[in-house]
């Protein structure tokens, strides 16, 4: 299945985007684009966690979708920060903060 378009204007942006899952369907997507490989030893097996971890098979190494980036720790929902991000991203001048 290939990788959506990134919406074009905010009904887009709810409809693909309107569940933490689909947000991190997308992640995964984009992060591993021909399924999961491990960062230690490369390995493609993985088994599902808690906390929507993904284990390594062969050398346990602990992973997530959005570790590493801007999401990773956060404590607000993914729908919230792609609703943020794309606000930022789609305005020709920026936005201010008030408006976010």
């Amino acid at each position: 299945m290939g990788m959506e378009e990134y919406p074009r204007n905010v009904m887009a942006l709810e409809k693909q985007f309107s569940t933490e899952e689909a947000c991190k369907v997308y992640l995964f997507r984009l992060r591993w684009p021909d399924g999961f490989v491990c960062l230690r030893c490369q390995t493609r097996r993985n088994w599902k966690a808690t906390c929507d971890r993904l284990v390594c098979c062969q050398c346990q190494h602990q992973t997530t979708v959005t570790a590493g980036m801007i999401f990773h720790d956060t404590h607000k929902p993914l729908t919230l920060w792609f609703r943020a991000v794309w606000h930022v991203t789609s305005r020709k001048h920026g936005v201010s903060a008030m408006s976010l």
